[in-house]
């Protein structure tokens, strides 16, 4: 017998899986994940009630109501548990505090111990400063969640310092500090310092303004289909050819409609009715039989 030659061997790789190599990562324990996941949710929990907590906690401050404490110079111990605990607040959250100071009777200013004013003689509007440059119009609501326009400003001043990201954000951020209006000795420098920072919350705004208009006019370019380039931005061009349009029917006058049905033709189709349609009604039908009668 003759000997058989041997089998050929294949030159392609295993098509098994590979190895597994070191630079692969485990896949994640779904336990572990849930619990990840569970232990987020309940510190988050535990700050909004913390929120809740010294919501109801500010709402009877101050603490000291004796002279010579005021809204203007309010006791140490107050001024600084009302700066740390509105820290983490948010603009909604300060607005419910408002609320809920005046709910109690007393001013929509944290650190002032006055009782909020009533307005005599109702109405939903009042006039603030009239015969002045500043006059305006203002809902008595307004006017009446603080116990004067000293007071309102404070509370005001506070508020544009909160910001709107979520407390969980922000509770690891140290640098993040209220300071009031009126706070130090020197009034005139502290009131310089607040029209400082009025202004750069508003130089802040602009800029943002901007970026938007200028991302907007980025998107609409991107979906006509201009090109950028090095941040510029390039029509795209076109190229065009006008050419007039050849008649070749020689042209006629116009003439005067023979059977007067001109109000039938529509773009140059003539409508018709056909008699035995479902949409004759059956008056229209005996009419025509009447008249076909007449005529014979």
């Amino acid at each position: 017998m003759s000997k058989q030659p041997n089998k050929p061997k294949g030159i392609l790789k295993n098509k098994g899986n590979p190895p597994p190599t070191s630079t692969e990562q485990p896949t994640p324990d779904p336990r572990e994940v849930a619990i990840k996941h569970a232990r987020i949710i309940h510190s988050r929990r535990e700050i909004e009630d913390q929120i809740s907590d010294s919501l109801i906690e500010l709402s009877r401050f101050p603490s000291t109501r004796d002279s010579p404490y005021n809204a203007s110079n309010p006791a140490p111990a107050d001024a600084e548990s009302f700066k740390n605990l509105i820290r983490l607040y948010q603009p909604g959250d300060y607005d419910d505090l408002i609320e809920e100071r005046n709910s109690n009777g007393l001013c929509g200013y944290t650190l002032c111990p006055n009782p909020r004013s009533r307005i005599a003689g109702g109405g939903t509007f009042k006039l603030v400063n009239f015969g002045r440059k500043d006059f305006n119009i203002v809902p008595t609501r307004e006017l009446e969640k603080w116990c004067s326009q000293k007071c309102a400003k404070r509370a005001m001043y506070v508020k544009v310092q909160l910001n709107e990201t979520a407390a969980w954000e922000r509770a690891g951020i140290a640098s993040i500090q209220i300071d009031l209006l009126e706070e130090g000795t020197d009034t005139a420098t502290t009131a310089a310092d607040a029209a400082k920072k009025l202004e750069k919350q508003a130089e802040n705004l602009k800029i943002e303004a901007l970026e938007k208009t200028a991302q907007n006019a980025r998107d609409l370019a991107l979906e006509r289909g201009d090109s950028t380039e090095n941040g510029k931005t390039s029509k795209r061009s076109i190229k065009l050819t006008i050419r007039e349009k050849s008649v070749k029917i020689a042209p006629e006058a116009p003439s005067l409609d023979i059977d007067s049905q001109a109000h039938l033709v529509t773009e140059g189709y003539k409508s018709t009715f056909d008699p035995n349609s479902e949409t004759v009604s059956q008056e229209n039908k005996n009419t025509d039989k009447k008249e076909t009668i007449s005529d014979q």
